[in-house]
């Protein structure tokens, strides 16, 4: 998968003291790498952050594709995916 990690965790890696609860990642558009994307993420049920439970919200390629940036919430804690 291509992306770069960035925001408090790149900090943290880099020797930051400061604190932080979610991974904030850039990730490429391409279409192998957005289903790469996809199938990574699928076991840790991804959900929009702070939406109402029962929101309709399908975690696929078209959904990445039709998107660009997503505030999650996942079995692995918050990721923030930024087109």
């Amino acid at each position: 998968m291509d992306f770069i990690l960035i925001g408090g965790m790149a900090a943290i890696l880099h020797g930051s003291a400061r604190v932080t609860f979610d991974v904030d990642v850039v990730y490429a558009r391409t279409r192998d790498n957005i289903e790469r994307l996809t199938t990574a993420l699928a076991p840790h049920r991804p959900y929009l952050r702070n939406a109402p439970p029962g929101l309709p919200f399908a975690w696929d390629t078209k959904t990445i594709r039709n998107g660009l940036n997503f505030t999650l919430t996942t079995d692995l804690g918050d990721i923030d995916l930024l087109g």
